[in-house]
């Protein structure tokens, strides 16, 4: 019987490539003969066409999320992607993390959930990806403090990855374009899935 995996897809709305990348990368995987009849490939993505869900007037967009798609931590593989977005933060307090501050945006929390449910149970696996390609940004913009915000945000979301003497706390992978990302993330995924599947042989 093939082995259920889902795979959740978490990040703002500036990486548009690297989703839609993801998203064809695991229905190429799906008919991969190495895998088709081993593995059932889920994507869990508030855009993917099989697992949308209703954007009711009633909710926030996050809440509606959670609500009709599994959370982050309910999945066996997590895929985190930042560029130059934090994302919109949420609702406060209805949002916020164990140390009383607010979560920065609907990913930020994402990201949380998962790592929270790995720490504990050792499962999702939880992969980030930050493309590091030039952000233009220019001062006579109607947004420009906007944006420098939210690139200032993702700069502090990753200074807890190292300490102070530059030692890695944990990892993140970094990719140049979206096109350097298409080749990591198929390399990845497969390694991923075999592990899953590998934990999955060996727990029967």
């Amino acid at each position: 019987m093939a082995q259920p995996i889902r795979i959740f897809l978490s990040s703002p709305g500036d990486v548009a490539e690297e989703r839609a990348i993801t998203q064809q990368v695991i229905d190429d995987l799906r008919y991969d003969p190495e895998l088709k009849q081993r593995v059932q490939l889920e994507v869990i993505a508030w855009d993917h066409p099989d697992s949308r869900t209703p954007m009711l007037a009633t909710m926030t967009p996050q809440a509606a999320i959670n609500s009709g798609l599994a959370t982050p931590a309910e999945c066996d593989i997590v895929i985190v992607i930042f560029w130059s977005r934090m994302g919109t933060p949420l609702p406060f307090p209805d949002y916020q993390k164990a140390d009383g501050t607010a979560f920065q945006s609907g990913t930020e929390w994402e990201y949380i959930n998962a790592l929270d449910a790995a720490r504990d149970t050792h499962r999702p696996l939880i992969v980030i990806y930050r493309r590091m390609e030039r952000v233009s940004l220019c001062p006579d913009d109607d947004d420009f403090e906007s944006c420098m915000m939210q690139y200032r945000r993702v700069k502090q979301f990753f200074e807890v990855f190292s300490d102070d003497s530059g030692a890695i706390l944990q990892g993140y992978n970094q990719h140049a374009t979206p096109d350097d990302y298409r080749s990591f993330i198929e390399r990845d995924l497969r390694a991923l899935i075999d592990r899953v599947l590998s934990e999955a042989d060996a727990a029967d």
